[in-house]
């Protein structure tokens, strides 16, 4: 197996922990947890099997986007019907996994006895591709790094409740944590006809109930089946947990055979999440554009280089703060939910700390005409802020749901933007440092001490440079004829 990085292993089991009791709220990617239609943001499938000897279960379940681990929850409930008679009631399992085959396939597999009350309990097992009808492997139920960063955990304790006829329905609820993660045939919550298998089995002794307990094979043709389900649709950003089964109906974004839908147009997302879509476009203009800019401003050493720094900042802060206010009404009550967030937060502080450092910078300069720890400390703060705000980009992106080509994009977009920032920046400050030795070569057979402080500028690599120039050449003007040849 796999490992996964001990940072993605805490992140998934902190997601468990907030799971557990309430399932983060955020905006809902369709505007709210139903469509236009009034049809339920969720995915069921139910049937019934029993006049064939089959299995009778419904499914429903949401995908939710998890803003602590930047992945894809699956929230789901299943309930399962048990015959009256005694010797069945007791025994068999019902298993649900992805994929339209075996091989490759995440299941959840389902079992308890209604007569004393035992379950019903969930355990997850998985088949690596290529292995067909082999023995599914048991994943760990409390380890993510072992099952590829997928982890799979009951919700509260399954209940068992009175049926039509003497019958026993067991109601089971349970997560899949980076459901979208298994290495094999993973739930997509951008599919709009997901695949997915059902197996069962009657009559096999399941005592005492483990999670590692063995599987004897679905024989008979209703043994097994598939269906297909509009994981799109039942996506969403706001969940309180695993969605209960609605009654009444068999089919909810789901059938028994492939789900013809149109995706919705680039103008159509927008309509369903348009204060998310807001927020990343301002974002991305002040932090890939406007900030960016600020420096080459500063440093292009050009007549205005600091009216054009100073306007590029304001612009830039003025896209942030509008970013930062959208982000804040996403958010709503969950302000710290997640590393994103936290990091903007921060981000967005600190920009009034490199304003407010700016001014004095440029305060201090302008009267003793040389730098000072509060011009180092404006121009440190100012990388860590892009740097910041550059990262929180990226990670912006994995929580909007972006794919990993789009994130493959964007990474190489700022490591190259990141690379030219610093080549223009290295080629400013040697071209100052070398206008600087010749002025110093130029000017010094009238240099003295009375005059020493006054060149202290030379030794600085200005932010103002230019715009000093022409005050510098008046102060010549003004000074005896002996120090001019």
């Amino acid at each position: 197996m796999v490992r996964m990085p001990q940072f993605r292993q805490a992140a998934a089991l902190a997601a468990i922990a907030t799971l557990g009791s309430t399932v983060a709220a955020r905006a809902s990617p369709h505007g709210s947890d139903a469509h236009r239609d009034d049809t339920p943001a969720i995915a069921q499938f139910c049937i019934d099997g029993s006049a064939a000897h089959g299995p009778r279960f419904c499914m429903a379940a949401k995908m939710y986007h998890n803003h602590s681990t930047s992945a894809h929850d699956m929230l789901v409930t299943v309930e399962v019907s048990r015959p009256a008679d005694e010797t069945l009631a007791s025994a068999g399992w019902l298993a649900i996994g992805s994929g339209a085959v075996m091989s490759g396939s995440l299941m959840f597999v389902v079992y308890g006895d209604p007569l004393t009350q035992r379950g019903p309990f969930v355990s997850a097992r998985g088949v690596q591709l290529g292995h067909g009808h082999a023995q599914p492997d048991v994943l760990s139920r409390d380890d993510p790094s072992q099952n590829h960063g997928v982890l799979v955990q009951q919700l509260g304790a399954g209940a068992w409740r009175a049926g039509e006829n003497g019958t026993h329905i067991g109601v089971v609820r349970f997560a899949c944590y980076g459901c979208t993660a298994w290495q094999g045939h993973a739930v997509d919550p951008e599919e709009t006809s997901q695949p997915m298998i059902w197996g069962f089995n009657e009559d096999e002794d399941m005592a005492p109930y483990a999670w590692e307990q063995p599987l004897r094979k679905h024989v008979g043709i209703n043994g097994w089946g598939n269906f297909y389900a509009n994981l799109r649709a039942a996506s969403t950003h706001h969940a309180t947990g695993p969605p209960a089964v609605i009654q009444g109906h068999d089919r909810i974004n789901a059938a028994a055979t492939h789900i013809l839908v149109k995706k919705p147009s680039f103008f159509q997302k927008l309509g369903e999440r348009p204060a998310a879509y807001a927020h990343g476009f301002v974002m991305l203009i002040a932090f890939l554009a406007l900030f960016p800019l600020g420096v080459v401003g500063i440093r292009s050493g050009l007549a205005k280089a600091f009216k054009y720094h100073w306007m590029m900042q304001a612009s830039a802060m003025c896209f942030a703060t509008v970013g930062a206010a959208l982000g804040i009404y996403m958010s709503r009550e969950n302000l710290f939910g997640s590393v994103h967030q936290r990091i903007g937060l921060a981000v967005f502080a600190l920009l009034f700390a490199q304003a407010a450092s700016g001014w004095w910078h440029h305060v201090r300069f302008v009267k003793i005409r040389r730098r000072t720890w509060v011009s180092y400390a404006h121009m440190s703060l100012g990388w860590g802020i892009l740097v910041g705000g550059w990262a929180n980009a990226v990670t912006g992106s994995m929580l909007f749901g972006l794919g990993r080509l789009g994130l493959f994009l964007l990474v190489v977009l700022i490591a190259t933007e990141l690379m030219a920032l610093g080549v223009f920046v290295y080629i400013a400050k040697r071209k100052s440092q070398q206008e600087q030795a010749k002025s110093r070569a130029n000017a010094t057979d009238w240099r003295d001490a009375d005059n020493e402080e006054y060149f202290a500028l030379d030794d600085a690599e200005s932010d103002e440079d230019a715009d000093d120039e022409s005050g510098r050449k008046s102060d010549e003007k003004l000074r005896p004829a002996k120090y001019h040849k």
